[in-house]
């Protein structure tokens, strides 16, 4: 596929993960591994290998992590559905879910300070006074 059909595609593909629209640099930082004679062929191997079964088989082995845990979850992620991570919270950790509106499967880019919210909340009561 000429390079510029594969980047539109590309562009187009990455913009979905987002709840609001991704400025072009940002879509460029996450296209630039997909990139390319290495990048391309390998990013259309990723798309053809997704498959739930994968994750069917190893989600038994899933745990409760002995350490504090916090899952967040995109609120309108349009990759894996929310209620994916209220199953791996429930198996992980001994917290719910913390869904973040206004954000899809890229919070770190539709609502970064939520993040950074999420963190500083878990130090604080994580920590002993």
């Amino acid at each position: 596929m000429p390079d510029y059909m594969h980047r539109a595609l590309l562009a187009a593909y990455l913009q979905t993960a987002a709840h609001n629209t991704m400025i072009p640099e940002t879509i460029e930082i996450y296209s630039a591994p997909w990139l390319g004679t290495t990048g391309q062929p390998a990013f259309y191997r990723q798309i053809a290998q997704m498959d739930q079964m994968y994750t069917d088989e190893v989600e038994p082995l899933y745990r409760p992590l002995d350490c504090p845990v916090r899952v967040l979850w995109g609120q309108e992620d349009n990759w894996i559905p929310a209620a994916k991570g209220d199953a791996l919270a429930a198996l992980i950790s001994n917290t719910s879910c913390t869904h973040i509106q206004c954000a899809g499967h890229l919070v770190q880019e539709d609502r970064p300070e939520a993040i950074v919210a999420a963190i500083l909340n878990q130090i604080q009561t994580s920590t002993p006074s």
